[in-house]
């Protein structure tokens, strides 16, 4: 029997995570994302890693909010600096 999915992680599924597939050389699960995640992040970043042990829908939001929102943020950040100097030439 298929265990019955919790509203949690049927939120997730739906937000971000496209597909979930399992390492066993390195116990841990690669979730790859949705659009426009996928296809905005770097390479190296479109997609997070996490360990099997102790594997919590906490931990994956966690994960979601270091890798994917401070990456957004930094550019952010980035792109109001660059604001910032322009309007300091004028």
């Amino acid at each position: 029997m298929i265990p019955k999915q919790s509203e949690a992680g049927i939120a997730i599924q739906l937000e971000f995570v496209a597909d979930l597939s399992y390492n066993p050389r390195t116990h841990q699960y690669r979730i790859e994302l949705t659009e426009p995640y996928h296809s905005e992040l770097p390479r190296d970043r479109n997609y997070l890693l996490i360990d099997v042990e102790g594997f919590t829908v906490q931990k994956l939001l966690d994960l979601f909010e270091l890798e994917v929102i401070n990456y957004y943020q930094l550019k952010c950040e980035q792109a109001r600096q660059t604001l910032e100097r322009v309007r300091s030439r004028f």
